[in-house]
């Protein structure tokens, strides 16, 4: 059963580098001086981390990083740098995304607007809203994409340069996402 979060709206891809980041930043940045914006990059791989990373919780199924620097080239940097007041990066096995969840529940008090990059999520969760992003030149395409498209409330494609949805059409209003009409 999929638990109901209107103040998360969750990007999904069809891919590595389909524009869901830079998405993200442009949406924090429309929003930043009106909400104190919290940003969440779940990713199913584990990648080795910098010395100087900062757990919020570590087992051998997932890893939760609160990001710290805006310099630098990792989504969760960007994010910050966008404007988002806080920001974590998540390491976690899809079955463990639950418990993931359960957690970041605890952790962010505020029904303020949550951006959170994760396909997988999807199965759990259903969030205020559900956006599909894909490269408009990637043809391959991963059993969920098609799955995702039909969840999805907004498909969108990315050019490597524009999408075909601004994000300036999307809104935090009443404690849930909105589309602008």
């Amino acid at each position: 059963m999929s638990k109901k979060r209107e103040h998360i709206i969750l990007l999904a891809g069809n891919g590595q580098n389909v524009g869901k980041t830079l998405f993200a930043c442009r949406l924090i940045e429309s929003l930043k001086s009106k909400f104190d914006v919290v940003g969440i990059k779940i990713c199913p791989h584990f990648h080795e981390l910098p010395a100087d990373t900062i757990f919020i919780k570590k087992t051998d199924d997932y890893q939760i990083i609160k990001e710290y620097k805006e310099e630098g080239s990792k989504d969760s940097n960007r994010l910050l740098s966008a404007g988002a007041k806080e920001v974590y990066y998540i390491q976690a096995k899809d079955d463990k995304l639950k418990e993931v969840l359960d957690l970041l529940d605890n952790m962010i008090s505020s029904l303020g607007p949550v951006i959170i990059e994760s396909g997988g999520l999807r199965n759990i969760l259903k969030p205020g809203l559900f956006l599909m992003i894909e490269n408009k030149n990637n043809k391959k395409l991963k059993p969920q994409t098609i799955d995702y498209r039909k969840l999805a409330d907004v498909n969108i494609e990315f050019d490597g340069e524009q999408f075909n949805f601004d994000p300036k059409n999307i809104e935090f209003s009443n404690q849930k996402w909105v589309i602008k009409n």
